[in-house]
């Protein structure tokens, strides 16, 4: 298991103990958020890290008292936003900051401040016993009441915040989940291609290599890289398959079965996959995906090249990094399986 899969495997199992541990009631709303924390490290989820530092660290004020507005902003979003009532009847919008450690305390100071709230042992004599007597009871009274709302007024905040590490863990144990089931149906799918790959010169080999280092590194600096190098594995892939299956062509312009004519001079590496994909279309037993589908390859393979151009020039994010990994691992593959058949046929 490589380091990437060692991350998912355990957060996947932080997520469930967040979840048992809140619905039996066995974890602390603090423990249960110090595991969120964890869970937002191994899966690298950058906004999730943010929000949950505010949680444990606390939400920042600037010098005139009010909350950052861009603490302010995450606090709202993550259900600390309720609405208070002004002196003139109006109402504002805030954030309550008491983090779940002070909540919890809080609570359990005011429950033992409770049962300290009482008449019992007091004792008076005299004209003003009653009197006395009756106002310490009105005291106490209204000392428990108020203790009582600001206990009520805790462990609302506190469900909320509980709910909110929840909801968290809840919705990474479902992508993670399917993240594995997706990953069992991709290793199929590699472990079928793979033997394709292999008949690649040894430098595309080495690119594909490349790029799983830089995947790894979890470095956003290299996010542009994979891009590039996907598009220089897709541009020599190009170029050895058109060698490969049209090794006697020597005209610039390819008649697609259409009519059109596409020029395969140069550079165009697109357009000669177009020209390989019908080619080997031509001579398959049976009609295949790949085949089927050329429009729609080439459409992609337009999309992957003017993405992989951007990323040059453009801030690349890992989502937009790995979506071209695998599109490019896919479509190629799909390519030379459909060649390693149509060879098998000859």
């Amino acid at each position: 298991m490589n380091a990437f899969a060692e991350k998912r495997s355990q957060a996947l199992e932080t997520c469930e103990k967040v979840m048992e541990g809140i619905e039996n009631g066995t974890t602390s709303v603090s423990a249960s958020l110090l595991m969120c924390k964890r869970i937002a490290r191994l899966v690298n989820d950058l906004d999730g890290q943010e929000w949950l530092n505010y949680e444990y660290g606390g939400y920042p004020r600037a010098d005139d008292g009010f909350v950052l507005h861009k603490a302010w902003e995450v606090g709202a979003m993550h259900g600390r936003l309720y609405k208070s009532k002004n002196k003139d009847g109006s109402f504002s919008s805030c954030i309550f900051t008491e983090l779940c450690g002070e909540l919890e305390a809080n609570i359990e100071s005011s429950k033992k401040a409770i049962g300290n709230y009482t008449t019992q042992g007091y004792s008076v004599s005299g004209d003003l016993a009653l009197l006395a007597t009756d106002r310490l009871t009105v005291r106490v009274h209204e000392g428990t009441n108020i203790l009582l709302q600001n206990i009520q007024t805790a462990e609302r905040r506190l469900s909320i915040l509980k709910s909110q590490y929840y909801d968290y863990a809840s919705k990474w144990q479902i992508e993670l989940q399917f993240g594995n089931t997706a990953k069992s149906v991709f290793e199929m799918y590699q472990e079928r291609v793979d033997r394709y790959y292999s008949a690649l010169p040894t430098s595309a080999l080495q690119k594909l290599n490349t790029i799983e280092e830089l995947l790894e590194d979890n470095n956003p600096e290299h996010y542009a890289q994979i891009l590039t190098s996907c598009r220089r594995l897709w541009t020599e892939t190009a170029k050895t398959l058109f060698n490969e299956v049209l090794p006697n062509y020597t005209g610039k312009l390819f008649k697609t079965r259409s009519g059109k004519d596409i020029d395969i001079s140069g550079d165009h590496d697109n357009n000669k996959l177009s020209a390989v994909i019908e080619t080997l279309q031509t001579k398959a037993a049976r009609n295949t995906l790949v085949g089927s589908e050329t429009i729609y390859l080439v459409d992609w393979m337009e999309q992957i090249n003017n993405a992989q151009s951007a990323g040059v020039h453009h801030e690349v994010t890992r989502d937009q990094a790995m979506r071209c990994i695998i599109h490019t691992y896919i479509v190629l593959g799909d390519i030379l399986s459909l060649k390693a058949n149509v060879d098998n046929v000859e």
